[in-house]
């Protein structure tokens, strides 16, 4: 009995969850065009225009799509639609890279999966195709969910080489420093604007790290 799993029935008819919906929506750090109140603004429009009710906003401000670990609004979502929680019909979603850009695109279909068995649509509301199922949205969704974790991929290997070639010319790109170590800020002809203290930040794009030894 202890290992049976318990899943609650949501109180609203099944007739009524057709015209009610949930938004996701997911911001990192990339791109302003991503806020959340651009991805709210276009789910609303869309809702608006498909006689949907939102009823539910499931977020994640901050989060990189790349695991699900970190982000608390996708797996509250998941939990809701796994346990019979989910008032709703439709999940609303600005585009498939707010989804997640996992690597795998396959985990990023299965979480799609898990929605579509419990009887609720996942909508990409900017996509120029209807996740209708069909053979054409099929191929396109697959086609954006690779491009979105190939972005990913490439973004981080810009970062990672940016950052070694900030080390090669003896900046340190962030984090601590060593024992006896200390970070002196230097301006873009190499003169030192003085050593920073714990905490302290460098706030010019002209103005670099370098890390040298303390005093004795």
């Amino acid at each position: 009995m202890g290992n049976d799993l318990i899943v609650r029935k949501s109180l609203v008819p099944t007739a009524q969850k057709t015209c009610r919906a949930a938004q996701y929506v997911r911001m990192s750090t990339d791109r302003q065009q991503y806020s959340i109140q651009n991805q709210a603004a276009v789910i609303a429009a869309h809702a608006h225009a498909h006689n949907l009710t939102i009823v539910r906003t499931y977020r994640d401000e901050g989060e990189s799509g790349l695991l699900i670990k970190n982000r608390a609004g996708l797996i509250q979502l998941l939990d809701d639609v796994q346990t019979g929680e989910a008032d709703f019909g439709h999940v609303l979603v600005y585009d498939v890279s707010r989804w997640g850009r996992f690597q795998d695109v396959d985990e990023s279909a299965h979480y799609e999966f898990v929605c579509k068995r419990a009887g609720i649509k996942v909508v990409y509301c900017a996509e120029q195709f209807d996740n209708d199922g069909s053979m054409l949205a099929s191929i396109v969704k697959n086609i954006k969910r690779v491009m979105a974790a190939e972005y990913s991929r490439e973004l981080s290997a810009k970062v990672y080489a940016g950052q070694c070639r900030f080390a090669r010319l003896g900046y340190k790109p962030c984090g601590k420093v060593g024992y006896g170590l200390v970070r002196e800020l230097v301006d873009e002809k190499e003169l030192s604007k003085g050593v920073l203290k714990t905490g302290e930040r460098k706030y010019l794009t002209t103005d670099h790290i370098r890390v040298r030894p303390g005093d004795r």
